[in-house]
């Protein structure tokens, strides 16, 4: 074998040193506890692809991610473990790698860590991140009220360090984060916000007055009266964390308090129930209900949910003082289907006594329960109103009403109910009455409902009673007729003072002479 030449030496010394900086200058593989970078490649159901800065690949656990990112997102983090050669990466810290400096660095570039809630503390919780222990206040955990901060422990979140103080535990908040998500997701739902527009929402609260409705980075109000057509307390209806569908009904971005006001509707999204049983439920059916409501001049009574009727104080069957004296709010009665108006959404109804049945039913049209909900017990006789109690069949007398205000003339009312299109009112002498919403002067429906509450006293103008007995009313006119009357009573006092006569000068003139003893 021939002795290698010099020139075959000098190739080889060029090529073993080439190799030595290659190696050198070649991306070092990442180890576990390395800050690593890179970007998200693809999301999968539990881990997401991650192509780091050097060509190498890794997965991200999605298990404590509260928001997956997605393709193309950039990644910043660490290597919590090494195995199988698969790098493994996580946003938070490794425990055992990772000293005080690098929280000083989160801190000073704002970059989310993430730890494992150990337990619950004084004030708030203990959070693992890599080997040191942190603080999160509990006013920093989220950004609702916490009921139980227990739920919390065991499980890997994204906190955002507050605060680094020298022999103290970092303080760290998760509010922070959860703010910055939530407002890069109220940036696309402010795009898309209008009257009418539907979302799907996540119920955070429930209150005695409304449901509070996270549709996206915002939050609404579900108003008790907008959860359905019935009468339920709001947590009888959903809970937090249930998704509903709801719909915009009133918005005032930046409103007084400087925040967006939304106003939603889960009722909007269902179908009047009061429609069907108008169109279903037969005259003379003899139905259970329960009392909800008592009045002076009646009893209003639950049917099923969104489905009422009035039992006037004249429809008991007898004369009564007033309808405590035979009904209390809660009781289940027996009531019969007099008449339904569907515009003014009215089911007029009237005592039963269960005694009676026999005698004022029909056996053959007996019925048990509809599709409505309403119990639908029997179908009464085709007896008339007017029959007196004691005759056989009849349900009921009325007490004589007084006769009905007369057009144009002001009479005063009470709110009873917000209809869809205006109030109905109880007036004097045991007449209703109906205000349209054009004739209140309001912008919306929701402004009439804080203006004119149940309960409100207003000062109305009849401006038609028909023979039927409907009466239509009106603020504003009332309120015109009301400015007229004061503006004709100033001219009036206005008026030049009478211009007194020769004669009446003649006769005060001597009057004085008297006077003056001239």
């Amino acid at each position: 074998m021939s002795k290698p030449s010099l020139q075959d030496e000098m190739e080889f010394e060029s090529l073993f040193a080439d190799a030595e900086v290659a190696a050198k200058t070649a991306p070092q593989r990442p180890q576990r506890g390395d800050e690593v970078t890179g970007r998200i490649v693809r999301v999968g159901d539990k881990f997401a692809e991650v192509e780091l800065e050097g060509g190498f690949d890794a997965l991200y656990d999605l298990g404590s991610v509260e928001t997956p990112p997605k393709p193309h997102d950039r990644f910043a983090g660490h290597v919590v473990r090494v195995r199988d050669r698969v790098l493994e990466v996580s946003t938070g810290m490794v425990r055992g790698s990772v000293d005080l400096s690098a929280l000083y660095d989160a801190l000073a570039t704002h970059r989310p860590v993430e730890g494992k809630v150990l337990e619950v503390n004084k004030g708030g919780l203990v959070v693992e991140i890599g080997a040191t222990q942190g603080f999160c206040p509990l006013g920093q955990m989220d950004i609702r009220r916490i009921e139980d901060p227990s739920i919390f422990v065991g499980q890997r979140l994204v906190f955002q360090v507050m605060e680094m103080r020298e022999g103290r535990q970092p303080v760290l908040s998760r509010r922070r984060v959860l703010e910055a998500e939530a407002a890069a997701r109220a940036v696309e739902t402010r795009a898309r916000i209008a009257l009418g527009v539907r979302f799907r929402g996540t119920i955070t609260s429930v209150r005695d007055y409304g449901v509070f409705v996270d549709i996206g980075g915002l939050e609404g109000l579900i108003p008790r009266g907008e959860l359905g057509y019935g009468r339920k307390h709001p947590s009888e209806i959903v809970q937090p964390g249930q998704t509903v569908e709801v719909e915009v009904i009133n918005y005032e971005p930046e409103g007084r308090d400087g925040r967006d006001r939304i106003t939603l509707s889960m009722r909007a999204m269902t179908e009047d129930p009061f429609e069907a049983a108008a169109a279903e439920l037969p005259e003379r059916a003899i139905v259970r209900g329960r009392v909800v409501r008592v009045q002076p001049y009646g009893a209003f009574v639950e049917l099923a949910d969104g489905v009422e009727g009035l039992l006037h104080v004249s429809a008991f069957g007898r004369r009564v003082a007033t309808p405590r004296d035979m009904v209390s709010d809660g009781d289940q009665i027996l009531v019969r289907v007099r008449s339904i108006d569907q515009g003014l959404r009215r089911i007029s109804l009237a005592w039963v006594e269960p005694a009676d049945l026999p005698s004022i039913t029909d056996p053959d049209g007996a019925v048990v329960g509809n599709s409505l909900g309403i119990e639908v017990v029997a179908i009464a006789l085709d007896v008339g109103d007017n029959d007196d109690a004691g005759e056989a069949g009849a349900t009921h007398t009325h007490a004589p009403k007084s006769e009905a205000p007369a057009v144009n003339s002001i009479v005063r009312a009470v709110v009873d109910r917000h209809l869809r299109f205006g109030l109905l009112v109880a007036l004097d002498g045991g007449h209703e009455g109906f205000v349209p919403y054009a004739e209140l002067e309001v912008a919306s429906q929701q402004e009439a409902r804080r203006k004119y509450s149940t309960g409100t006293t207003l000062d109305l103008l009849v401006f038609e009673a028909r023979e039927d007995g409907r009466i239509r009313l009106s603020l504003s006119r009332a309120e015109e007729t009301r400015e007229r009357a004061t503006a004709r009573a100033w001219l009036d006092a206005q008026q030049p003072a009478k211009v007194a006569s020769a004669a009446e000068v003649g006769t005060f003139g001597e009057m004085l002479k008297q006077k003056l003893g001239l």
